[in-house]
């Protein structure tokens, strides 16, 4: 019983001194070469048209889609406008500077009170998820959203939902927004 007591203790103190014991420095990789790229020259870039553009993906993945950060932004800001102080305050702020002058909120067919100077609605947003684009041809129009929940009240309103959007000196803008 003794001898195993012994042998257990040894072969943790044994593990303990590895442990600590400095680790030997990994050798240095080699240097890795740098390869410049060939210069583009205009014969070797395919001549970009107007109708070669428009034909184009809008955005390749990985790029930025300015009026999907746009309608976040504005969405989670109406989200969080019902907070209390500062945080309420920033919100209204966030909303109101992702939005057109005027933006019309209608649920259900009825159109409810936004307004986003005064920092008052009729309505408040509690959530939403699955955001597309929204297109006519290749021109983009906004983003909907599988599902927004919206309360007036004591009422709580969801479904699909429309968000449109219109871009004015490149910055783009929620004009409407639509739930179903």
């Amino acid at each position: 019983m003794i001898r195993m007591t012994l042998l257990a203790m040894l072969i943790l103190v044994s593990a303990a001194a590895r442990a600590e014991e400095p680790k030997a420095a990994l050798p240095d990789a080699p240097a890795a070469k740098i390869v410049e790229a060939p210069k583009a020259t205009p014969e070797a870039a395919p001549a970009r048209t107007p109708d070669s553009e428009a034909k184009a993906p809008a955005a390749k993945a990985g790029e930025s889609r300015a009026y999907v950060d746009t309608a976040i932004t504005f969405l989670k800001a109406l989200t969080h406008s019902s907070r209390p102080g500062e945080e309420g305050e920033l919100a209204w702020a966030a909303a109101r500077a992702n939005a057109a002058d005027a933006v019309t909120l209608t649920v259900g067919g009825k159109n409810v009170a936004l307004d986003l100077a005064g920092k008052k609605s009729d309505a408040r947003l509690v959530r939403f998820h699955k955001l597309s684009t929204l297109r006519d041809g290749a021109a983009v129009k906004g983003v909907t959203l599988e599902s927004l929940e919206v309360r007036m009240g004591s009422e709580a309103y969801s479904g699909k939902a429309t968000v449109h959007m219109d871009e004015k000196d490149g910055k783009w803008l929620v004009t409407a927004v639509e739930v179903e």
